[in-house]
């Protein structure tokens, strides 16, 4: 009786020769900072494996000194705005198969140096989003000019909107200095195409239920650093976290200003009345009681118009998720009818060389 031999074969899969190898990158989005582009790139690559930077068509020679390091440099022909730029950084460190993303501005206001410590949450903890804040207790600072006396209040007032629009309190939710996990990275679909992108990532963050930490950085600031205009970029990002706001959240935004509306229609109602009726001087103010009226039925329009809203979007994202969920269900299937087709095969593959010895 001859012995039984039984073959193992092993398939070669040339993705997991780098599925498990640990790769981190920097991500730079760039748009005129040829002064300060080639010391961050070489500060950044002493902490990671592979830097990338996009230049945001810049009018400069951001280009021309970001490809006499060794970054790999991705030129968009027109300004496209940081949320386009960011976008781009992703995906190629998506296609890199990087399991981490470090993003800095390209003005230098973020420390290099710092970038271990924004690696290591995601590493050591498993987070998926590791924000850089500059307002925490233990950050330091750094300062070669003297900030415009707005810019505490313009912070403020973005902060607050990033609040509302996410859910989530962070003390620095517009820094850019921030890391991404790979999770973190392919739920990232940006809708907008302006400096938004810091709210918006932390809202796409919560909503994806990614785990979030915040870490002392230093603040660096620099006189001259940004190429835009602080109030420009100001309001630019107040004005879009508040269009963000409308569309994400419409019950808050039209309930608490047509209420707020109602509200100062109702007073001066009441105050028009109390002249009239409880003073000497009397008699109705036809314009102050029109003005009152205005504002009260315009209010609960407003309110009415949110509630609304808020109905269409619960259900275009319930019909949506359902849409998801069926093509999940459907994709699960043919997998499974696949998977049963291939042990077919492989079962008469095995009987057939029974068969032949």
């Amino acid at each position: 009786m001859s012995a039984e031999r039984t073959e193992v074969v092993m398939k070669f899969d040339p993705s997991q020769l780098t599925r498990n190898v640990k790769k981190t990158i920097a991500g730079i989005p760039a748009y005129n900072k040829e002064q300060t582009i080639g010391s961050l790139i070489h500060g950044a690559e002493e902490y990671v494996d592979e830097v990338i930077v996009v230049d945001d068509g810049s009018t400069d020679r951001t280009s021309t000194f970001a490809l006499r390091t060794n970054a790999t440099v991705i030129r968009h022909e027109k300004n496209l705005g940081k949320a386009a730029a960011v976008q781009v950084l992703i995906n190629e460190a998506l296609k890199m198969d990087a399991d981490v993303l470090v993003l800095l501005d390209a003005d230098f206001q973020h420390d290099p140096d710092e970038i271990p410590m924004l690696i290591n949450p995601i590493r050591a903890e498993g987070y998926d989003l590791v924000l850089g804040s500059r307002k925490l207790k233990e950050a330091k600072k750094e300062r070669s000019g003297k900030a415009p006396f707005y810019r505490p209040w313009g912070q403020y007032v973005l902060t607050v909107g990033s609040h509302l629009l996410s859910r989530a309190k962070f003390s620095d939710p517009e820094c850019g200095f921030r890391a991404l996990s790979r999770k973190a990275m392919e739920a990232m679909k940006f809708e907008k195409s302006g400096f938004f992108v810091e709210s918006e990532m932390i809202y796409l963050a919560v909503k994806k239920g990614l785990k979030v930490i915040e870490v002392p950085i230093t603040e660096i600031y620099t006189e001259g650093g940004s190429t835009l205009s602080p109030l420009k970029h100001g309001f630019g990002n107040l004005g879009q976290v508040i269009i963000y706001i409308s569309e994400k959240r419409p019950l808050l935004f039209f309930g608490v200003s047509g209420a707020l509306l109602a509200v100062l229609g109702a007073i001066m109602g009441v105050r028009v009345l109390y002249i009239a009726y409880f003073t000497e001087r009397g008699g109705v103010a036809l314009g102050s009681a029109l003005v009152a009226v205005l504002f009260l039925v315009i209010g609960v329009f407003i309110v009415l118009t949110g509630l609304i809203l808020n109905s269409l979007t619960r259900f275009v994202v319930s019909a949506i998720a359902e849409e998801k969920k069926r093509e999940a269900q459907m994709s699960e299937h043919v997998l499974s009818n696949g998977r049963e087709r291939a042990l077919i095969r492989e079962i008469k593959e095995i009987m057939k060389r029974y068969k032949e010895d």
